[in-house]
């Protein structure tokens, strides 16, 4: 392929200006080195970073709970509590409920501001008061029922809760198989 006069004229202004560039060019081996000194200089500013800014995050993580904890208002004590209810068992009304003074508390623990001191009638219409209510509770929850309970049931059910007595007649128990289209 011959190269004609403005091609080699062109030629020529790319060699003039490879050689005015190549001075001020930096050499390949110097890019490539100052690039790997970068990059492990950038991870290990990017690791520093990424450590600082958990310690803060989890300093503040901590703050946060130690705050909520501690600005939580006090709430006075309780008046009576419920036992639990066991199946069959009886709650009675009206009586006061008997607590163990001998045995660790349970539950949580509750700051009792001291009050002024209530006659004996009074505590023991307060604890009847709380004794009817823990059994009216005790009560509503266990004769509720789920509102989509009539949504899982079928006519169906009977027949297949149910098994086939070895008495019936054969007609009785093909009630129980399905029947094929015909």
């Amino acid at each position: 392929m011959e190269l004609v006069g403005e091609e080699k004229r062109i030629q020529a202004l790319f060699s003039e200006v490879r050689l005015a560039d190549k001075p001020i060019t930096p050499s390949f081996a110097g890019v490539w080195n100052r690039a790997q000194a970068k990059t492990v200089r950038t991870q290990r500013a990017f690791n520093l970073s990424f450590v600082a800014a958990t310690a803060l995050l989890v300093c503040a993580l901590v703050s946060l709970a130690w705050w909520v904890k501690h600005s939580q208002p006090q709430q006075g004590a309780l008046i009576a509590t419920a036992p639990p209810i066991a199946n069959g068992g009886s709650i009675k009304v009206g009586q006061p409920a008997r607590i163990d003074e001998s045995a660790p508390p349970t539950g949580p623990r509750v700051k009792v501001r001291p009050r002024v001191a209530k006659s004996g009638t009074q505590r023991e219409a307060l604890l009847v008061a709380a004794n009817q209510k823990a059994t009216r509770d005790a009560k509503a929850i266990e004769s509720w029922q789920s509102p989509t309970a009539t949504l899982l049931e079928s006519p169906s059910d009977a027949l297949l809760k149910s098994m086939p007595q070895l008495n019936q007649s054969g007609d009785e128990l093909k009630s129980f198989l399905p029947t094929k289209p015909k």
